[in-house]
Parts: C-alpha cells; structure tokens; sequence
C-alpha cells in the first residue's frame, strides 16, 4: 500500500489506533534500476521507457551511478529528464549524466516523488528517460538509473 496524502491535511502522526508501534506504518522498499548506454543519448534527445512502477507506488528518489563515462563523437555533456510520458520531466528536469566512472549522485531536482499517483485503481507509473548530449553523439558508455519507490 502507497503513502496516502490528502491535501490540506495536517500531519498528526502515524495512522495506527493508539500511536504508532514498531510495525504500524511500515512499508516496504523496492528498487528498479535501468541501464542506459550511449545509444540512450543523442543531440536531439532519445527517449526511451525504462520502467514501470505498480499504480499503488510512491516514488522515493532517483540515482544516476555512471559505470563507464559517456564518450566518442566528440561528446562532453549529457542529461537525463525523467517523465511518466515520452518527452515528458513530469519527475526531473535536466540533470547531468556526464561524469566520470564511479560517479553516484541523487537527482536532486527530483519532483512529484513523495506523493500518491492514482490510488487505489489508477494506471502502472511508467518512467520515461529523455537522454540529451548536448556536443555529440557519444559511442560508448553506461549509465544506471536506479529507482527507489515503496509500497
């Protein structure tokens, strides 16, 4: 079961008659991680659907963890937007996917994670990846894209 929001709501606490407990409120974490090459990323951006959460999820947070740097065709940076649409940033705007081997940082501009999407009877959350090299067409590389989301 997803994180329930109702808006305009004020928090007061864990949901569970007579306050919280070790087990009430408990949900469990799932990871998806999706594996970019550099087929992923092109000037005129590539989008590619990576994932498909269950309707019921809320999605925690985005990672990008670059095994091997983007490289060849000249290029010297890339972007990752992330949508529930082709061609969308419905969860992330332009962040940089461009860095060297070992590189592991959250997406920090990350929006609407936290938030129920279509509870209880709504669609799966599809995540799209528009890739964008903004120099060139790069010919090797890879980079993850790691999803964390409870439920």
């Amino acid at each position: 079961m997803a994180i329930n929001f109702v808006p305009g709501q004020v928090a007061v606490g864990d949901p569970n008659p007579g306050g919280p407990s070790a087990t009430s409120n408990d949900k469990d974490v799932h990871v998806k991680v999706a594996k970019l090459s550099s087929a992923n990323f092109t000037t005129g951006g590539t989008n590619t659907l990576v994932a498909v959460l269950p309707a019921d999820a809320t999605i925690l947070k985005f990672r990008l963890h670059v095994k091997t740097q983007l490289a060849g065709g000249s290029v010297s940076a890339a972007t990752v937007a992330i949508g529930t649409a082709s061609g969308g940033a419905q969860l992330a705007a332009a962040s940089s996917a461009f860095g060297a081997a070992g590189a592991n940082n959250d997406i920090a501009s990350a929006v609407g994670i936290m938030q129920a999407y279509a509870i209880p009877n709504g669609p799966d959350i599809q995540i799209w990846v528009l890739g964008t090299a903004t120099t060139g067409n790069p010919t090797s590389g890879e980079v993850f894209l790691v999803i964390e989301y409870v439920r």
